[in-house]
């Protein structure tokens, strides 16, 4: 798939099994950069907030790294496994952010009924 490329990380010098975001990568460190990004991306890990942003990338790397575990969960003969289960979970996460970022989003807004400076849940769209 890769032929003789080696991982982009300097102190690594196993063989690249994947690429993600146009970098080649070995399986524990496709498996870390895609939990990290995942991680980023999940609105569920931050405070609720009211700025927008902007999905289209988001989209992109939550597809890419999805489908780039499922090819290395296919292709790859000698997983343990920890690894196949990582895989899974990566793909698991990314499906859900998926879902998640077609879902209305919900904003957290001052609520004018209340005196006591209370907040209350306001739906929005998602930005298509």
């Amino acid at each position: 798939m890769l032929g003789k490329r080696k991982c982009k990380v300097d102190s690594c010098g196993s063989a690249a099994v994947t690429t993600l975001d146009h970098q080649a990568f070995c399986l524990n460190h496709f498996l870390l950069r895609c939990y990290e990004k995942l991680e980023g991306l999940d609105p569920r890990g931050r405070q609720l907030s009211s700025e927008t942003v902007d999905l289209a990338p988001m989209r992109a790397f939550i597809e890419e790294c999805s489908r780039k575990a499922l090819d290395v969960s296919l292709q790859s003969e000698n997983l343990s496994n920890l690894q196949r289960g990582r895989l899974l979970d990566i793909l698991l996460w990314a499906g859900e952010l998926f879902v998640l970022l077609r879902a209305p989003r919900t904003t957290l807004a001052p609520s004018t009924a209340s005196p006591e400076g209370q907040f209350v849940l306001r739906t929005t769209s998602p930005d298509f």
